[in-house]
């Protein structure tokens, strides 16, 4: 679908945003914790308190990062103002994406498949991830490939082994790794310097 200027405009500014990747990476930390953490309750206790333990501490290590590197965006850089989080396009995926994750488990109880609850997650929220993509960030396709990959991979293995345990080990696992990656780049970033008046 062809966009108007301004819109083409504005979606280069979030593309470029210093402040909205920062942002990014403090959010795929935060939920690559949480990735970890539901993958983990699929191994044994000592191998799930380890994994929960590295997982935090990545997500730790990345979140000060971002924060630190937040104090150094100047002032009036033009990072500051617009994020994706401003556009209304986000908040119709984000919605689009609870409403398939509720719709999806009502569907899975009620027949029985369970265990594949998280792949289900996360493969919507790779769905998510390749429609922000297309709309804000060509960096987003593969975050959201890889989230659909790690979906496969759990559904595979599941239904091959009929393991609830390995569905939950491959797919929460996988899925914290792509997030913990995806949230490097921005972090990765030349600092960015004041724009001359």
């Amino acid at each position: 679908m062809d966009q108007l200027p301004e819109e083409q405009h504005g979606n280069k500014d979030i593309a470029e945003s210093d402040r909205g990747a920062l942002i990014g990476s403090i959010i795929s930390a935060i939920f690559g914790v949480a990735w970890g953490f539901w993958g983990s309750s699929g191994l044994p206790h000592f191998a799930a308190l380890c994994t929960q333990l590295v997982a935090t501490l990545i997500g730790l290590v990345i979140v000060i990062a971002a924060v630190k590197r937040q104090t150094q965006i100047p002032k009036g850089d033009p990072s500051r103002g617009r994020t994706l989080f401003s556009s209304r396009a986000y908040v119709t995926i984000v919605v689009s994406e609870v409403l398939a994750i509720v719709g999806g488990n009502i569907v899975l109880t009620a027949t029985g498949q369970d265990q594949f609850r998280i792949a289900l997650v996360s493969a919507i929220v790779g769905l998510h991830f390749l429609a922000f993509g297309r709309l804000f960030w060509s960096g987003f396709y593969w975050l959201g490939a890889a989230m659909l990959v790690a979906a496969a991979a759990g559904i595979a293995i599941g239904v091959i082994t009929n393991d609830a345990n390995l569905v939950l080990i491959i797919t929460g696992l996988a899925s914290a790794a792509s997030l913990f990656v995806a949230a490097v780049p921005p972090l990765l970033r030349n600092a960015p310097t004041p724009r001359a008046s």
